[in-house]
């Protein structure tokens, strides 16, 4: 309805109205909630909304937070609420043995969010892949900055997109933004991620280097060491088995396993008391098929992370970044 007065109340989650004002349902208008409690992985809050046009009332949520780029100590950096927060995160396929793309449920997806959540990720990439809302929504709730990739065009120089098929892609990319950009844990768009180099990735000491300080520096797809099992926990499709030695490396036992694990890190943390690096992304969150380096087992029944020892590298890597100018983990 044209020239109607919407009222939108925003209400803490004491049921307090913190905010409230009334505009025409057909113009954009603003108002101020005094004070609010941002948002951030480490204090998640969020606010109820409801928007009321005559009989008619809708509820949603929202969650108080910027997001923006700057330097810290002559470093380029992510800020989240005017603060460097170091961003790391696994990537994040969204695979389902029982749905591929699909997850069976919103309890399947959050029983993967509260694992990360759990060793100490502040961060989930989705790749090249987009989610019901209820994921993100889980995100918003649990305290996850979320990365999200645009579905990309095919990285092969022998078949370039054609026009129309370019514009589609921006097309959809839009659509994309324009769906999500309100989520309060959705923080960066990944728009080429196999048509383009990652900036940063790896790190160099050299004047030489593509790394440009202009930027921030990130690692964009590391770890990704695997861990075979037995076939009830595999993807049991022998193309898919016949890939399993195409993992970046394959350690013997959970034992090498997380050892290396162990020796990845202490290289990052170097890389973040060292150098400009801002973030990182450990690959990945669960099998895939084909794939044996995941945290979880494809079929979710085996971590093989070491809770303990995962959960004291990752909050040394947030140590080392506050060591240089981030938040206080």
């Amino acid at each position: 309805q044209q020239g109607v007065e919407v009222t939108i109340a925003v209400v803490d989650g004491d049921g307090r109205t913190v905010g409230q004002a009334s505009g025409p349902s057909d113009a954009e208008f603003a108002f101020r909630v005094a004070s609010p409690q941002l948002w951030s992985p480490a204090s998640p809050t969020l606010y109820n909304l409801t928007l009321t046009l005559g009989d008619d009332r809708v509820h949603s949520y929202t969650g108080f937070r910027t997001v923006s780029a700057g330097l810290v100590d002559g470093v380029q950096r992510p800020l989240l609420n005017g603060e460097f927060v170091f961003l790391f995160g696994t990537l994040d396929q969204g695979f389902w043995p029982d749905g591929l793309y699909t997850p069976p449920s919103r309890e399947a997806m959050v029983y993967d969010l509260r694992m990360l959540k759990r060793l100490g990720f502040n961060m989930v990439r989705k790749h090249i892949k987009v989610e019901p809302d209820l994921f993100y929504r889980a995100c918003d709730e649990m305290g996850l900055l979320v990365i999200q990739d645009m579905p990309s065009l095919p990285a092969d120089g022998n078949r370039p997109p054609n026009p129309a098929q370019q514009a589609e892609f921006q097309r959809q990319l839009e659509v994309l933004v324009q769906e999500h950009k309100s989520y309060p844990s959705l923080v960066v768009w990944d728009n080429h991620h196999y048509a383009n180099p990652q900036c940063g990735t790896p790190f160099y000491s050299i004047l030489s280097s593509p790394y440009d300080p202009r930027r921030i520096g990130f690692q964009g797809e590391f770890g990704g060491i695997g861990h075979n099992v037995s076939i009830e926990h595999l993807w049991n499709v022998q193309q898919a088995i016949d890939t399993i030695n195409q993992t970046y490396e394959v350690s013997a036992d959970l034992e090498a396993y997380n050892y290396r694990a162990g020796v990845i890190f202490r290289e990052l943390t170097e890389q973040v008391e060292r150098y400009a690096c801002s973030g990182g992304v450990w690959t990945q969150t669960t099998d895939v098929e084909g794939e044996v380096n995941g945290l979880y087992t494809y079929d979710r029944r085996v971590l093989r992370a070491n809770v303990s020892q995962w959960q004291a590298d990752i909050r040394g890597l947030y140590d080392a970044a506050h060591g240089r100018g981030g938040a206080r983990p």
